[in-house]
């Protein structure tokens, strides 16, 4: 985007922006020429109909397909000023596209949540003319009730009906993974029933016809155990709720006997407040030490973007220094 899209914005106005950067397009194009390159020579076995050539041509497929993604995907700024909407949208290596959309061109705006890999907000504006224009994601997670009464404000328009947050800050009680549930619970000690008995059936089958050796008692009981490790600890497996409160955290989860175990943590009890990778690729969670040593895990969070925006509200809600949070 040129520079004058790219202004430091001010207290008037809100900035919106979807695209990925320069650096990660190459980034992306580098891995996808990478993989057309190990795929081309695994072609010469597609004649025969050999797997590998089959493997090859999914292989360069996806390749090309990362490659267009990476040449084609759109950037996209709106910057939402007193009475107007100014949309760019460029591709790269293209030319930068601008549309102005002022506020009497507007009927209405409402909220839409969109639930993927990470709950995202947008704004979806309908114009005089019945076209729909969605927004780029809202920027902050904790900040999306204060930013669409913002928006409405510059544009003059009535607020919006508020969409279902647990990470606004708005909210009393910021949530984090879901309520200590019963039927969670019991669905986990469901299947983990279900799991031994298909796994015992061909020991139990070999035990009847005479025919189970002592690898076969050994690697039985070595599941046993384990099937007896998660009965132990079905409860702890169904996860915690965290609920961020004005001045502590309240954690919820079930007890060892399947009872709810609740435990608090003021902002004199913690040390540091980290983000930290989570259990898989692209989820993180926030880590909290506390000055007994005791280092406490709360549920993933999709995108690090997220989870340092609750992280900046747990620090400010604990009334800690920002710069001894993490």
């Amino acid at each position: 985007m040129p520079l004058a899209m790219d202004a430091v914005a001010n207290e008037n106005e809100v900035r919106l922006r979807k695209g990925t950067s320069l650096n990660e397009r190459f980034v992306l194009a580098g891995l996808a020429i990478l993989l057309c390159l190990v795929a081309l020579p695994g072609l010469v076995h597609l004649e025969n109909g050999h797997w590998l050539g089959i493997a090859a041509l999914f292989a360069l497929l996806f390749g090309c397909l990362l490659l267009g993604a990476a040449l084609l995907d759109r950037n996209v700024v709106w910057i939402i000023t007193s009475g107007e909407i100014l949309i760019g949208e460029q591709r790269p290596f293209g030319k930068l596209h601008r549309r102005l959309v002022r506020d009497d061109e507007i009927s209405g705006m409402h909220l839409r949540r969109s639930s993927g890999k990470s709950i995202e907000f947008s704004l979806v504006f309908k114009t005089e003319s019945g076209n729909l224009l969605t927004s780029p994601p809202l920027p902050d997670i904790t900040q999306v009730h204060q930013t669409t009464v913002r928006i409405a404000r510059l544009l003059r328009l009535p607020d919006p009906e508020p969409v279902e947050n647990p990470l606004d800050a708005v909210n009393a009680g910021i949530q984090l993974g879901k309520p200590a549930n019963p039927k969670r619970v019991l669905g986990y000690t469901v299947l983990a029933v279900l799991l031994a008995c298909v796994l015992s059936f061909p020991f139990i089958h070999a035990l009847w016809n005479g025919a189970l050796s002592a690898l076969g008692i050994a690697v039985w009981s070595l599941g046993a155990i384990v099937v007896f490790v998660l009965f132990r600890y079905v409860h702890r497996m169904s996860g915690a709720c965290w609920i961020i409160q004005d001045g502590g955290i309240r954690i919820e989860r079930f007890s060892l006997k399947g009872a709810t175990e609740v435990e608090t943590i003021g902002g004199e009890d913690v040390e540091t407040i980290d983000v930290e990778s989570g259990p898989k690729d692209g989820l993180y969670v926030i880590a909290i030490r506390l000055r007994t040593g005791k280092k406490m895990r709360s549920p993933a969070l999709a995108g690090k973007d997220q989870t340092r925006a609750v992280q900046a509200e747990i620090i400010r809600r604990l009334r800690l220094n920002p710069s001894g949070g993490g």
